[in-house]
């Protein structure tokens, strides 16, 4: 009994440490080549830079496994089996895509980030409420064409659909903006991007 005792205890020691290489190794090498992706050209007619990541995330993924579950192969004396590879892939997949999401997703569309980028050009200077909204006005809705962007973009998502000189909401488009004011309920965010009615106009001041 007690010679078991100290071989059950190095096994588990062998297999934690097994486990945790192999984790390792997914987030590291899945991350690694998540970013090196987006330095080619794989995909890169896909213009929307969301629809392009999760593509992207889906390769990284695969090539993740193809490695992973041959390190799996290699450690089973350890104690590793092929579905910890699965295991390990599947965490590394959700780590690339919440980083994805929060930082360059957010950077690409946050009007915020390009209003930091605007004052970040002349630091010396103040940028008022009035000068702030002149700026988005002229540059990011001006030169940059952002609503044309938004546009397009949900034209190719199907959200909406040309009629005549504009665009047209689609049923889909109808069904997403039911999805977000549930998640505008459920998670209390300002309700009044996805309202369906447009704001009342302001009452003129006597």
């Amino acid at each position: 009994m007690s010679e078991r005792t100290p071989s059950r205890t190095g096994d588990t020691l062998r297999w934690l440490a097994a486990q945790g290489a192999l984790h390792a190794g997914a987030l590291t090498l899945g991350f690694a080549g998540f970013v090196l992706l987006f330095q080619t050209d794989l995909w890169s007619g896909v213009t929307i830079l969301f629809y392009r990541g999760l593509i992207l995330l889906v390769v990284a993924f695969l090539a993740t496994l193809g490695v992973t579950a041959m390190l799996a192969g290699i450690g089973r004396p350890w104690g590793l089996r092929r579905r910890d590879a699965l295991g390990a892939c599947v965490l590394s997949l959700s780590l690339n895509l919440s980083v994805f999401v929060i930082f360059p997703v957010t950077v690409d569309r946050s009007i915020s980030v390009f209003l930091l980028g605007q004052m970040a050009a002349q630091p010396e200077e103040s940028f008022s409420p009035e000068r702030a909204q002149a700026v988005f006005e002229s540059v990011y809705l001006g030169a940059f064409r952002q609503i044309e962007r938004r546009l397009a973009e949900q034209s190719a998502s199907g959200n909406i659909a040309p009629s005549g000189t504009g665009y047209v909401i689609t049923r889909q488009g109808c069904a997403f903006i039911r999805f977000s004011r549930l998640v505008a309920r459920i998670f209390r965010t300002d309700p009044r991007m996805v309202e369906a009615r447009p704001p009342a106009p302001a009452e003129p001041t006597r």
